[in-house]
């Protein structure tokens, strides 16, 4: 049995697995440039996929990684597809042109990357939080919104949810969600609400799809300097260095600087490596969990919590999500 650890690269998985890569569509959401849905989409491209679609907000950022992707292999098909994930009616609108697009006949594997983290408190257009809605809602309504060209792929598609060890800060707040409790809200809450929502939702597809042979996971790529740091870095550095000392104490259980020490930050290559093994490994489906780290499944207590892996409260997830937007999705 192959052994992976937290220095796995994601170009050596794309070439490991290249059969599961070439002829095969992936679309990825989130692929900004200097980040690990750029280097997952660029990695991927060494092995001549059919089709990368790539799901963002700017179309002049995307086009760089275009514009890498032609460098690396000139034969891989692109599309960008424009989406706000902050805008329901944004994430709609572009899961309707997928549906909508003859040239996007299936899609094998969907990679939900796009995310923010411990930005201020804030109500969307749709009056959600806004962490929530950006890290959860938004890929929920997309994916399923976009579930009869996955479920086209037929046995072996995949979906992979990013998630983060800072959903070990918090469970989801099924009461209250939005954070309408005065004083209840701080960003790394919201953040570990989101992040236990990714797994959570991992779960629920699993329960729905993996009787046709589709399977979901959840991964934890590590710590990597990204623009996922962006309110991080213009937060006062008071402010900052008490939630940082608190929430990497809540999540690991040690200082900021212990942790550091214990768990550098990872190269983009490392940082990929995890979410490609989830999203290409054929024998992945033969272990057991849902959640990955450093290039593999645990389901270790202390690593993922039971709040993000419990199939009631996947449920009782499913059925919030679409409270709160609005439409039903019997899959």
């Amino acid at each position: 049995m192959a052994t992976y650890d937290r220095n796995t690269e994601g170009l050596a998985l794309v070439h490991k697995f290249a059969d599961q890569v070439k002829g095969r569509t992936f679309l990825l959401t989130g692929p900004s440039p200097g980040g690990i849905g750029a280097e997952t989409v660029t990695s991927l491209a060494a092995e001549s996929p059919a089709l990368l679609i790539l799901v963002g907000r700017s179309p002049e950022k995307v086009q760089t990684v275009i514009d890498t992707i032609k460098k690396i292999n000139p034969s891989v098909k692109t599309k960008f597809v424009q989406a706000d994930f902050t805008s329901l009616k944004s994430v709609r609108k572009t899961a309707q042109a997928i549906l909508d697009d003859p040239e996007i006949t299936k899609i094998d594997v969907v990679i939900n990357n796009a995310a923010i983290m411990a930005a201020p408190f804030e109500l969307t257009e749709d009056k959600l939080e806004l962490q929530f809605q950006s890290n959860h809602l938004g890929h929920f309504v997309l994916t399923n919104k976009i579930m009869p060209k996955i479920i086209a792929a037929g046995p072996g598609a995949r979906l992979v949810n990013l998630t983060s060890s800072g959903h070990r800060y918090a469970g989801v707040r099924f009461e209250d969600p939005n954070f309408t409790q005065p004083g209840s809200y701080t960003e790394f809450a919201s953040y570990g609400q989101s992040k236990s929502a990714n797994i959570l939702y991992t779960v629920g597809l699993n329960k729905r799809l993996s009787s046709r042979g589709i399977r979901a996971f959840a991964v934890h790529p590590g710590s990597i300097v990204t623009n996922l740091q962006h309110y991080i870095k213009q937060m006062d550095g008071a402010h900052l260095a008490s939630i940082m000392d608190e929430a990497v104490q809540k999540i690991a259980g040690r200082t900021l600087a212990e942790q550091r020490a214990a768990d550098p930050y990872k190269t983009l290559q490392q940082g990929c490596g995890t979410t490609l093994r989830a999203a290409l490994d054929p024998d992945l489906v033969k272990e057991e969990g849902v959640f990955l780290q450093n290039t593999n499944l645990t389901t270790d207590p202390k690593e993922v919590k039971d709040w993000a892996t419990d199939p009631e409260l996947a449920e009782k997830l499913w059925k919030l999500s679409e409270e709160l937007v609005g439409e039903k999705f019997d899959i």
